[in-house]
């Protein structure tokens, strides 16, 4: 849900699109560099790439580097259909004829329990487990406070004027009252998930929204199985959640990615780099899918302690192996203080870097190991 990162692969920059947002594919995007360098001991090694736009809401970027162009193409073919059958199985807005997904349990809420198949059983408990045993600051309940938060949004995007949306809505945001009225129906031990037959039921007036970790779990699954086809470089990007599978094939150890000023106007494009390889780097942020009114921010990352969208954070970036932890995290994160944050990574062993909303840019001990300090 969440994400703006710049990989630079190879030499050159690749700058990925944050939050999930399709209808922002192409602003910033480039070549990763194809050259290898003489030193190369892999010399015949070429970058083969895929992309696509109708999985997740969101650009996904899949670069293979091999010296087979028949093994890298099957598997970038491979990646695209489980994108799109993950995709599927983890839609909270749509159906799908033989599937059951996140809509079917929020469909059978307070009426049925609902079967689960075994990949999103483990995403549901994931997320849960996650919630109690790290932060409840990333809670995939909060479905019914996203749902009226989405409604506003789509109207102030889709060019509605503060005076508009009061004559449609009664009211310019969402009021302290309607919201504390959904409080009940985002509490996690009302959704009940049962391991013996992996079913789940929800309270009727709730719904799930897996946003926050859809994508990760996801993206650190593909990647999986790649790494289990054989592919042993390679880098995914699924609207910022970064995905590194090995190392470069320059002979380099690591790949370098960019972290994206949050600061859109900037003429600097990124605000720090780090090198990385074999790991994942998500970045959740505040300047794409948001509306300002008023001279405020509000943008698509609610904070289940309010129930408003979190105005503390610029942008979170958190770096660890698992592509669906780290998505988790970085919601988190971008929900907690200073503090809070530290706390998240001594837990969990993650580095973090994150940006406040006066653009002071942190970063945990962990992540010194990362940072570039060439950049």
């Amino acid at each position: 849900m969440k994400k703006t990162i710049l990989a630079l692969a190879l030499g050159s920059l690749l700058i990925l699109s944050s939050c999930g947002d399709k209808n922002v594919k192409n602003t910033n995007v480039s070549e990763i560099d194809t050259k290898v360098s003489a030193e190369n001991p892999s010399k015949d090694a070429k970058k083969y790439d895929i992309e696509f736009y109708d999985t997740f809401d969101t650009v996904v970027d899949i670069a293979i580097y091999s010296d087979d162009e028949d093994f890298a193409n099957e598997n970038l073919e491979y990646a695209k259909k489980r994108y799109e059958e993950l995709h599927k199985l983890f839609d909270n807005y749509k159906k799908y004829p033989e599937v059951t997904n996140i809509k079917s349990i929020n469909d059978k809420a307070g009426i049925e329990a609902v079967k689960l198949d075994d990949t999103l059983f483990t995403l549901i408990k994931n997320s849960m487990d996650d919630y109690y045993n790290i932060s409840h600051k990333t809670n995939i309940a909060l479905g019914p406070v996203t749902k009226l938060w989405n409604e506003y949004r789509d109207l102030y995007e889709g060019g509605k004027t503060k005076e508009e949306v009061i004559a449609i809505k009664g009211k310019a945001l969402p009021s302290d009252d309607e919201l504390e009225a959904l409080r009940p129906f985002t509490k996690m031990d009302r959704v009940k998930l049962n391991e013996t037959d992996k079913s789940i039921y929800i309270d009727k007036g709730m719904s799930l929204d897996l946003g926050a970790t859809a994508k990760g779990f996801a993206t650190e699954l593909v990647a999986k199985e790649l790494e289990d086809r054989g592919v042993n470089s390679a880098v995914i990007s699924a609207g910022g959640n970064v995905r590194v599978i090995g190392k470069p094939k320059d002979g380099r150890e690591n790949f370098k990615i960019g972290i994206q000023n949050p600061d859109m106007e900037n003429e600097k494009g990124i605000i720090a780099v780090v090198n990385v390889s074999g790991t994942s780097i998500v970045t959740s942020g505040d300047y794409q899918r948001y509306f300002d009114i008023d001279g405020v921010r509000y943008c698509h990352i609610i904070d289940p302690d309010t129930l408003k969208p979190a105005m503390g954070m610029k942008s979170v970036t958190v770096i660890k192996e698992d592509s669906g932890l780290c998505d988790f995290l970085s919601t988190a994160a971008f929900n907690s203080t200073d503090d809070e944050i530290k706390t998240l990574g001594e837990k969990t062993g993650s580095a973090i870097i994150w940006v406040d909303k006066d653009m002071n840019m942190k970063a945990n001990k962990d992540a010194s190991k990362f940072i570039d300090d060439q950049e």
